[in-house]
């Protein structure tokens, strides 16, 4: 097996990576206010979480055909997973937060 930089496994899951960095440019861009955004932002971030916890589970696969250490493999794609879910729980309490807020407001709004 090749001694591969962690870096370069990023091209192995080029399209799911991609996606990584992505949702990780939204959360550090959001508005904790902007309710859609939260909310697509919290869907998103679950159901790639989910993809690499597939990928993760799949890494004794995913290193054979590309000659690279499983475990190292596994262990980043375990990262990414972590990563996301953690995103993904902070964005829910975000999404909670600006929901009680919008509620409060329309409570306080005069008829």
């Amino acid at each position: 097996m090749k001694d591969i930089a962690k870096s370069q496994f990023e091209r192995i899951c080029q399209d799911d990576f991609n996606q990584f960095r992505e949702i990780s440019k939204q959360f550090q861009q959001i508005d904790t206010t902007d309710i859609d955004t939260l909310s697509q932002l919290c869907i998103n971030s679950w159901l790639l979480a989910t993809r690499w916890s597939e990928i993760q589970s799949n890494a004794s696969k995913i290193a054979f055909e590309n000659d690279i250490n499983k475990t190292d493999f596994g262990n980043w794609a375990y990262q990414k997973y972590r990563q996301l879910q953690e995103l993904h729980i902070t964005v829910r309490s975000w999404l909670r937060s600006a929901k009680e807020d919008e509620r409060s407001l329309k409570g306080l709004e005069i008829t």
